[in-house]
Formats: C-alpha cells, structure tokens, sequence
C-alpha cells in the first residue's frame, strides 16, 4: 500500500472524484488566541496491490509542535476495495474537522496513520495575520 496522495484543504467530498477547495493551505491565520477554526478537511488517496485490498484500520492525529493532542484521535476503519480486472485499486476518503481551537500560535501538523503504519505527515502553522502595507 502507498499513499498516492494527501492534502488539507477548507472543504471536501470524496465520491466518485475528489472534490475540494482551498487545496494545500499551510497557516491559519489568527487576531487573537485560543483561535478557533470553523472547518478544514483532510483528503487522502492510497493505491494498494490486489493482495492487499480489504479493510484498513486508520487513525487521525492533530497535534502541536510538542506532540500533544488538539482534539481526541480519530480512529476507524477504511475499505481499500478489490479492483475487478486491475492489479491495483485506489481508495480514497475525506476527514472533517469543525470548531477545532488552537491553544497557541505555531506550528501543528495532522497524521494519517493506516495498520499501524504512519502514511503521511501534513505540517501548517497557526500565525498571526499579516499586516497590511504601510
């Protein structure tokens, strides 16, 4: 199994395609701390063989750049499905994530961790605004 691909991103719906918007933000800006964010989705997509199609268990990790959680682990089970007339099959899904609220200005990053194996590791930063010309 291998990661073909993973985002953060405001939205997104995984169906027959993936649709999403504001792909590959890397800050959350925010006046004023604890700063909350309404909503952001974490998109992946893995390719895996015929053989090792079949559920998958995942797990979700929001952390801070000391390894502390921001919100509880996600954890659940993902179906890579057996392509019919293929050798590998693709599957995809869509973690939402509303109201998080981050403690402090910095860096954060999610984890995508899949039978125990970490996929990818997505890093952004909380920061303040920039400030305007002068």
């Amino acid at each position: 199994m291998k990661l073909d691909f993973a985002f953060v991103c405001d939205y997104a719906e995984a169906a027959v395609k993936i649709n999403a918007l504001g792909i590959g933000f890397d800050t959350i800006y925010a006046p004023q701390l604890p700063a909350r964010h309404p909503h952001f989705s974490l998109v992946v997509q893995l390719r895996a063989s015929v053989a090792e199609a079949g559920q998958k268990d995942i797990e979700v990790h929001l952390i801070d750049e000391d390894g502390k959680k921001v919100v509880p682990a996600i954890k659940g089970q993902f179906g890579l499905p057996a392509a019919k007339g293929a050798t590998e099959s693709t599957g995809r899904f869509v973690v939402e994530f509303g109201n998080v609220e981050f403690p402090r200005y910095g860096s954060y990053s999610v984890h995508v961790i899949v039978q125990g194996m970490e996929m990818v590791a997505l890093p952004f930063r909380v920061a303040m605004p920039p400030s305007g010309p002068k």
